[in-house]
């Protein structure tokens, strides 16, 4: 019994791809790994800057509300918020690295 799980995913070779021109970046990607150690390098960057961008966001908001309860305590949340979501990037980032180190294969 086949399973997607377990079934090797691939691309098809580059040279039986039509519509795309020889100059695409795509042209050396054979599997799912290269696939996802290619945007993984994009990814985290990403996540941290809009991570960063959300606290400097719930840092103005502090700032702007000014002493009314409610305005501080939205800031608060979306301050907390900023910085549990860095921990998660902080934490997907090494669990990757140990992932690469368990099943030997290079993502980042």
């Amino acid at each position: 019994m086949s399973s997607f799980l377990t079934d090797s995913v691939t691309i098809p070779e580059y040279s039986k791809i039509t519509g795309i021109p020889p100059y695409a970046p795509i042209s050396g990607w054979a599997n799912i790994n290269q696939i996802v150690s290619r945007l993984l390098i994009y990814i985290f960057p990403i996540a941290g800057i809009l991570t960063f961008v959300y606290l400097l966001y719930g840092g103005f908001h502090l700032i702007l509300a000014q002493g009314n309860e409610e305005g501080i305590k939205e800031a608060k949340g979306k301050i907390t918020n900023a910085i549990i979501g860095f921990l998660i990037i902080f934490a997907a980032y090494w669990i990757v690295q140990i992932l690469e180190i368990i099943l030997e294969v290079h993502l980042l």
